[in-house]
């Protein structure tokens, strides 16, 4: 019997990590097409170059989901907390990872 109430439970964890995906595939649709319509010609060049960057950044990231590699450190394989996705859905580093990046970048 405990074999039958552990596939129960993994089938209700599955079920609500897919969707989470679906919460988290729409946030990044939602801020893709804001991100396009901010990185129009009628923006200033700088903002404009943000947007352009960050489009990138969020189609990276729905090609990840797409792939099945959505959600996990492409350094080093951590999976990526939900909460820090929702905040950030195109991320595409854990917070060690992330934060290695920063502390190595030029000041």
């Amino acid at each position: 019997m405990a074999n039958v109430t552990s596939v129960h439970v993994h089938l209700r964890n599955y079920e609500r990590h897919l969707a989470r995906l679906e919460e988290l595939r729409g946030l990044l649709h939602d801020q893709l097409a804001t991100a396009v319509a901010e990185s129009r010609p009628v923006a200033d060049p700088a903002h404009r170059a943000a947007a352009r960057g960050r489009v990138a950044a969020i189609e990276a990231a729905l090609e990840r989901m797409n792939r099945g590699r959505y959600g996990t450190c492409g350094r080093c394989g951590a999976l990526i907390p939900f909460e820090q996705l929702r905040r950030w859905p195109e991320r595409s580093a854990c917070e060690g990872c992330a934060g290695a990046r920063h502390r190595k970048a030029p000041a």
